[in-house]
């Protein structure tokens, strides 16, 4: 409410004034006065065809003049549509003449009561139809004036009739006041629902869909989509709405479908929780809309199965860590190291918890020979996550061989930073030049083989990488 006047009801906004003017014209204003002008020419029209034989000057001006006005009313609505009210409003204030049309010695009595009444009705759908700000006055100009000829033409005041019309203008106020403000309620979570929608793909830049349960139907109606496409299991035969369903359908929570969580109000709300589908883990948020109960199914990341590999022989491995113990520790030998062990161990998906900060200053220390390189913990001193042990150092160890190779073309590191997030731990690489490393990362064989388990999206020219957080269900979390 405190984006309305508390007295007029305007909204104090320019642009949704304007906006809910030019819907109530179209829905409102454009055929009621289409109405009432053929009602009103075809009637005055009428009533002054059968005046023109009665020989009177008086009552027909009062006829034309009402034709004149709605023509008038008719030119400027199609002129200027925003006068289309307060055309109303005056074509509805000269209607009081009317009442002149009428004499005791021509009217019956209970014809002025019909009539009056008729009047009366016409008048209160041109209430009902116009803003709080033109219909009040116009409702008070009406009672006042007819109050006024009735105590002028009897000579008399009645107390009773002076009473009922001001609890009359009270009471009609109240209702007006009331129904327009529902009115521009309405309009205004309308309004802000349509502008929400229009900008949700803005705000949220993962695949998601607004969803809402048909009763009626007893399925998910699916009602705004984007980056549909990226969800899982999507299939480019069904239709956006099929794949949004089966998504739903085919997730699991706590021994039941999505579908059926979300039908039986067994779900939480606004924090991300993870899913099953298949063999995988999702992660989801969902978000109430409570405007229109409408519900928002935000995937968060999707963690892949391990590909199965052929296990590297026990003795073999024993026989090389053998080996790599009694070499002397060097820069040299400790990459030679690094590259074979990463062969022996790319095929192994042992879920460990990994110090990170040990891990990037042993690295440093180990293939990057300018000491001013800023790393930046954000105030974490420990940072650990836990996940392929072995392969987040495979694909650590090439990426640093990377920084090695440009270092020796002068392009050097300034900055690591390590960022721990909800869902995913951020590193950041802050080079002089940071398009020449794409391309070695693109034609690298391991990252090639360790990215898609371990990085929530592809990493892109910003070199921020995004260890996930999620690891996968038991009955695939084997060592092999």
């Amino acid at each position: 409410m405190e984006q309305m006047s508390k007295y007029t009801l305007k909204f104090k906004a320019k642009e949704i004034e304007e906006k809910y003017q030019a819907q109530s014209y179209q829905k409102h204003l454009k055929p009621l006065f289409y109405g009432l002008l053929i009602m009103a020419l075809s009637l005055n029209t009428l009533q002054l065809a059968i005046n023109s034989q009665k020989n009177n000057l008086v009552i027909p001006y009062i006829n034309m003049g009402f034709i004149i006005i709605c023509l008038i009313g008719l030119y400027v609505m199609y002129k200027i549509e925003g006068l289309t009210a307060k055309i109303i409003t005056i074509t509805n204030a000269y209607s009081l003449s009317l009442q002149f049309n009428f004499s005791p010695e021509t009217t019956q009595g209970q014809e002025y009561y019909l009539y009056g009444c008729n009047f009366s009705l016409i008048q209160a759908v041109i209430y009902f139809s116009t803003d709080f700000h033109l219909s009040c006055p116009s409702l008070l100009l009406h009672i006042i004036f007819r109050q006024t000829s009735t105590i002028l033409l009897t000579n008399k005041i009645d107390v009773q009739s002076l009473s009922l019309s001001m609890a009359t203008a009270i009471l009609i106020t109240c209702v007006l006041y009331m129904c327009n403000k529902a009115y521009r309620i309405q309009f205004l979570m309308n309004y802000q629902q349509d502008t929400i929608n229009n900008q949700l793909h803005k705000l949220i830049n993962k695949p998601f869909s607004k969803i809402q349960f048909n009763e009626k139907k007893l399925q998910i109606d699916v009602q705004t989509t984007a980056f549909h496409e990226q969800f899982e299991d999507y299939n480019n035969e069904f239709c956006t709405g099929c794949n949004v369903r089966s998504f739903i359908r085919n997730c699991i929570i706590n021994n039941m479908t999505l579908e059926q969580a979300l039908i039986s109000s067994q779900v939480k709300f606004d924090e991300s929780f993870e899913v099953k589908l298949q063999r995988k883990k999702v992660k989801i948020r969902l978000c109430q809309y409570n405007i229109d109960n409408s519900i928002i199914l935000i995937q968060e990341s999707v963690q892949k199965d391990p590909i199965l590999y052929k296990k590297v022989s026990y003795n073999l491995q024993q026989s090389l860590f053998k080996q790599f113990n009694a070499i002397r520790k060097t820069p040299q030998n400790q990459q030679f190291q690094f590259g074979t062990l990463s062969i022996l161990m790319l095929r192994q998906f042992q879920i460990r918890t990994i110090n990170i900060r040990k891990l990037i200053k042993n690295l440093m220390s180990i293939y990057l020979i300018s000491k001013k390189i800023k790393l930046n913990f954000n105030g974490d001193y420990t940072i650990k996550i836990r996940t392929y042990g072995h392969l987040i150092k495979i694909f650590l160890i090439q990426v640093f061989c990377i920084l090695q190779d440009l270092e020796y073309q002068q392009n050097y590191l300034e900055e690591i930073s390590i960022l721990n997030l909800e869902t995913c731990l951020q590193i950041k690489l802050t080079i002089n030049d940071q398009f020449p490393f794409f391309p070695l990362y693109l034609r690298n064989y391991f990252i090639e083989q360790t990215a898609p388990y371990l990085l929530l999206n592809p990493l892109n020219y910003n070199l921020e990488f995004q260890f996930s957080k999620i690891m996968p269900f038991n009955d695939v979390n084997l060592e092999y």
